[in-house]
């Protein structure tokens, strides 16, 4: 997950030394030259060293996983994300919650009346938050109700373009809430919903 410049860890060196610069211009068959030489006593240096990004730390402190949940089970975990004191420059990059599967669906059981819908949709809840030391973490959204029903792949941003400074951890925690709502959420037995988090595209600046 490390993307570093084309010329990491290579050093150039440009020196101008007595530079004579020599134009030719050719007229019908004779050669005509016009010249001019640059005279540089200090014999100027210029050095130029790309900077060696380290690549960033994510960790995670556990899975957040509810067995054989019913109506008011949670869960909690959390992340992190180091740009090492061995790195030489700051960094950005994203984040994306990434839902791989999704069954929870706000479909009427049979003791459910019409009224119920709204509060169906609301009733597995995700949140994150962010904390860090120079750059706390702007997330796009931190709330996500995710009673669709869909078990196909659905992506959500994170954050994009965060940067993080030279040593720098940015903390995440995330909470999983399966809402009791004091309706029949019956229609959700045995269902199951499955995401993870994506970090990627680092990009060293400065």
């Amino acid at each position: 997950m490390e993307r570093e410049n084309g010329n990491n860890g290579n050093t150039v060196l440009l020196t101008v030394i007595g530079v004579a610069t020599l134009l030719v211009a050719l007229v019908g068959a004779t050669f005509a030259y016009f010249s001019a030489t640059i005279t540089n006593d200090a014999n100027q240096s210029v050095i130029i060293s790309t900077a060696t990004p380290v690549g960033l730390e994510y960790i995670s402190n556990k899975s957040i996983t509810i067995d054989n949940g019913i109506p008011g089970a949670t869960g909690e975990g959390s992340f992190t994300v180091t740009n090492p004191a061995t790195s030489t420059v700051a960094q950005t990059y994203d984040l994306d919650l990434i839902i791989d599967t999704n069954e929870f669906t706000t479909a009427l059981h049979a003791n459910n009346t019409a009224e119920d819908t709204e509060k169906l949709k609301d009733q597995l809840e995700l949140t994150i938050s962010a904390t860090g030391g120079t750059n706390t973490p702007a997330l796009k959204q931190s709330t996500f109700n995710l009673t669709d029903g869909t078990s196909t792949t659905t992506s959500y941003k994170l954050v994009d373009n965060q940067r993080i400074e030279i040593g720098e951890t940015q903390t995440y925690t995330v909470n999983v809430n399966f809402k009791d709502l004091d309706v029949s959420q019956d229609s959700n037995q045995g269902k199951n919903f499955r995401a993870h988090i994506d970090i990627s595209d680092p990009v060293s600046v400065r």
